[in-house]
């Protein structure tokens, strides 16, 4: 039986892109006969040390402070080396910094690394230092790697390591839609009046939100007479590096009748507001953003999807013309992608096909892409 380890800062209960993918992950090696350990930190000192999920071992190990969207924990390289004498694979997920001493000492045959995304820490004289290192190295990492998995090659060719451009294998993120088929999809009631305009994912700078909010003069300006909600779906304070929900507090008092938080979804509530918005915005404003999982889920759902024109965020709406591509941070050709994608709805419909949907991202085959590089 091959061992994966998987080694990451932030790992379920934290919801991000890159803990679901690693989640998904983890528990689908599982199911194909793998023993994944998961050795990630202890961001929440409610969390227990160590607990089996899903057939998967997590392991945490304590975190002596946080600062931005990082955490520093200092055992973590050397439970890094300790866990890889006894697996076959050590699987980085980055942007990570400190397990850079743990690759030094780990063969370079058995490191298979995942790079999500570039770092972005703000423009302060200590932020561009602190960022300077972990860049340096990341590059140790990405340097010793035998291969490097990252969602897209688009992504990839934009981004600060691109010179590691030979060792980049692309595989989109294994996202299980066999739970889209045994879902209910009850009415959720929101706001039925109302043409639906859906958010998903973490109230942070990167997501663009701003934007998103400042598009809607624009919008009214164009049909005055439009009745539209934008309905944002997200935790709206835990959240690493911290929320801007408080920043986005003068929009909602400007604009209550076309705003509106919801919170936390679960799985299943999250798909059924999927399925019950008429199109879902992406407006994505920072190179931290190199997919966009949550486009693919409700493109699945039979939703549309209106994101930023960027490298990798870009990928799903090129691949399957389901939606619009806007200019990032750009309120007014955002507010034009969404009365373009309004109007042209039932186009849309038309040439949609989950099956279509399904064979380009097809879950099984990106798994097999995993299991091929791991062996």
């Amino acid at each position: 039986m091959k061992k994966i380890l998987i080694v990451l800062y932030y790992y379920h209960p934290y919801v991000s892109g890159l803990s679901i993918l690693a989640k998904n992950l983890a528990e689908n090696l599982v199911k194909r006969g793998y023993k994944v350990t998961v050795l990630t930190t202890k961001y929440n000192n409610k969390l227990s040390n160590k607990e089996n999920i899903e057939g998967v071992e997590v392991k945490r190990v304590p975190v002596l402070f946080s600062l931005g969207k990082g955490v520093f924990a200092p055992t973590l390289w050397i439970q890094t080396i300790k866990l890889s004498l006894t697996h076959d694979v050590v699987n980085f997920h980055l942007p990570m910094a400190d397990t850079a001493l743990a690759a030094l000492f780990i063969a370079k045959r058995k490191l298979v690394t995942q790079y999500h995304c570039d770092l972005n820490l703000g423009t302060g004289l200590i932020s561009r230092f602190i960022l300077l290192i972990s860049f340096m190295l990341m590059n140790i990492i990405l340097k010793r790697s035998k291969h490097i998995v990252v969602l897209t090659k688009d992504y990839f060719e934009h981004c600060k390591f691109k010179k590691y451009i030979h060792k980049a294998v692309a595989i989109y993120p294994p996202i299980d839609h066999k739970r889209w088929s045994i879902v209910n999809f009850n009415n959720i009631n929101i706001h039925s009046s109302f043409f639906k305009i859906g958010f998903v994912g973490r109230i942070v700078e990167e997501k663009g939100l701003q934007y998103l909010f400042e598009s809607i003069p624009h919008i009214i300006k164009h049909d005055p007479k439009w009745k539209f909600k934008i309905i944002i779906a997200g935790e709206l304070n835990k959240v690493a590096g911290g929320s801007i929900y408080n920043k986005l507090i003068p929009y909602t008092q400007k604009y209550p009748e076309h705003i509106s938080f919801i919170g936390y979804l679960s799985n299943d509530d999250l798909l059924k507001f999927y399925n019950e918005i008429d199109l879902l915005v992406l407006p994505s404003v920072d190179p931290l953003e190199a997919f966009g999982m949550v486009q693919l889920e409700a493109m699945l759902c039979g939703t549309p999807v209106v994101a930023s024109n960027m490298p990798g965020v870009r990928e799903v709406v090129r691949k399957t013309s389901f939606g619009a591509l806007a200019t990032p941070k750009d309120a007014l050709d955002l507010a034009n992608k969404i009365i373009y994608s309004r109007d042209n709805m039932s186009k849309f419909k038309q040439n949609y096909s989950r099956e279509d949907l399904l064979s380009l991202f097809d879950f099984e085959k990106e798994l097999d892409k995993y299991e091929k590089l791991f062996s």
